[in-house]
């Protein structure tokens, strides 16, 4: 055990495979996924008695972009839950998975990194001007324009988003460590969490802080951009753009339209739909032995009894997170809010903000929560008393990936407003009277939305969580990392169900909110 903790190549080297493999399951899903939603959306069809296909058609696509964007804010320690349920080895397709599998943990981190990248292609190949569409549509074709031309003008939003997947398999260490793929950041959570030294802690930073100068650099490219919306979230195009999409007016193939409904169905049950499926199937997946051999079945009454007993078994845990979640929210959002106004006033200071959110993005959750564990025990006043008995340590902790991902959300939120807005409100009124009747009316949508992500991201960051949480608290997320490593299947699946419930209610308010600000 001491030979293989010292050994940190072994971990690199297998932190860079899971990077790799999570990489290319998350193109290879997320790409033509996003690809499909576009075809589908600009699709042509033959008109029928009200319109009732045509509405089917956008329908299925908000639908889809919805499922893309629930899938990214289910926390990761959901999706192993869910996997872990469908095919793991306790799960209802039984010894799909094993231990050391390196390939089942970058299916789990592709899958998550594949609405990633499908959202952020879908979003960039549609926000391109409307006369590169219409040409590059007469010269190749809907579907060949999409490939051929929209796609490579995208190419660095998709970067960005396989940087991501790069970054969440290297600084994530929950899914590795269920089933026991040693990456750099579950090493440092096994030996050295609680006696770091040196080494570990350059070994276990240097790897992303590397890895993120390339979406750095990105930025770098796409911060003097604008992105103009092209049209609203929700599907309906704004009269000015609905030209450019289906300007030939001949119907679209219908192998075409088949093809990319496929498509857009197939990577929503891969992306969400598992997710629920998985869960009600493992509650009520029952396995008896005969005659020496298991054998499988599902009972409706058992599924219904382990999710009616889950709130009440699981009571501690809920309350815990609905704290956890709500404290860290309204810690981080406040401080998001101005450092995302304050950016939008200042480009250079922006840039740097954007920078040193990158940073913190970067750092894993292993290493935040040693920095807070040492920084309350170092003999600061009342240190001792607030590690064991509150709940600060923690939302210190779980409040770093929050902020940042609050921020991003208001940053964008800020950006939407239009530059001649922007400058004449510097010209009415002082700083108060400009945020309260201008800025306030115009962004609250956003920000009551990055309350909402902040909360379920930081009910769902067991990284930073597990070595700070005071004694005799468990989360949601703690308790499911338990819960898998100890093989309790059907316990597993009832509390991921209801928690599950909870991310999508609030993700689909999230949605509404921000989606009413960002498509004015």
């Amino acid at each position: 055990m001491e030979l293989f903790a010292d050994d940190w190549t072994a971990a690199i080297s297998t932190t860079f495979a899971l990077m790799a493999v999570s990489s290319v399951i998350a193109i290879t899903i997320g790409i033509p996924a996003a690809a499909c939603a576009v075809i589908l959306r600009q699709s042509c069809l033959p008109a029928t008695r009200g319109g009732g296909i045509d509405r089917l058609r956008r329908m299925l696509v908000t639908t889809w972009f919805m499922a893309m964007l629930f899938s990214i804010a289910t926390p990761l320690i959901m999706h192993a839950a869910v996997w872990e349920s469908t095919a793991g080895k306790f799960g209802w397709l039984m010894k799909t998975m094993t231990g050391g599998n390196l390939l089942w943990v970058g299916w789990i981190h592709g899958v998550h990194g594949a609405a990633i990248v499908a959202t952020a292609t879908f979003w960039a190949t549609r926000n391109i001007a409307p006369e590169v569409i219409q040409h590059a549509e007469l010269d190749f074709g809907k579907t060949s324009a999409w490939f051929r031309v929209r796609l490579p003008i995208a190419r660095p939003w998709v970067l960005a988003s396989i940087v991501i997947v790069w970054l969440l398999a290297a600084t994530e260490m929950s899914i590795a460590d269920l089933h026991s793929v040693r990456t750099v950041a579950d090493q440092f959570y096994l030996f050295y969490a609680l006696d770091p030294n040196a080494t570990a802690i350059t070994v276990t930073t240097w790897l992303p802080l590397i890895v993120g100068g390339i979406p750095a650099f990105v930025w770098m490219r796409l911060r003097k951009k604008r992105l103009r919306i092209a049209g609203k979230i929700d599907g309906h195009e704004n009269r000015g753009t609905q030209h450019s999409l289906s300007f030939d007016g001949q119907p679209t193939r219908p192998l075409t339209v088949i093809a990319s409904t496929l498509g857009v169905l197939t990577s929503m049950i891969v992306c969400q739909g598992a997710i629920v499926a998985g869960l009600i199937v493992q509650s009520g997946h029952l396995v008896r032995v005969e005659n020496g051999k298991p054998i499988a079945s599902w009972s409706v009454s058992a599924c219904v009894h382990a999710l009616g007993n889950a709130p009440s078994m699981f009571a501690r845990e809920y309350v815990w997170t609905l704290q956890l979640a709500l404290f860290t929210a309204l810690a981080v959002t406040p401080l998001a809010w101005v450092l995302a106004r304050w950016g939008r006033g200042h480009a250079k200071t922006g840039w740097l903000v954007d920078c040193a959110m990158t940073m913190l993005f970067l750092i894993p959750g292993p290493i935040v929560a040693m920095a807070v564990v040492k920084f309350f025990a170092s003999g600061i006043p009342f240190g001792e008393m607030l590690a064991t008995q509150t709940l600060i340590p923690t939302i210190c902790s779980v409040g770093i990936r929050s902020l940042v991902i609050a921020y991003v959300l208001l940053r964008v939120g800020y950006e939407q407003i239009s530059q001649p807005i922007w400058q004449s409100s510097q010209l009415d009124g002082n700083t108060l009277t400009r945020l309260f009747r201008i800025e306030i009316p115009l962004v609250w949508p956003t920000a009551l939305a990055a309350f909402i992500v902040a909360a379920v991201v930081a009910s769902g960051d067991v990284p930073a969580a597990l070595a700070v949480l005071p004694p005799g608290v468990t989360t949601v997320g703690t308790r499911l990392f338990g819960l898998l490593h100890s093989g309790s299947r059907y316990h597993e699946a009832s509390l991921a169900f209801w928690y599950l419930v909870a991310i999508i209610a609030l993700s689909w308010v999230a949605w509404r909110v921000a989606a009413k600000n960002l498509s004015r």
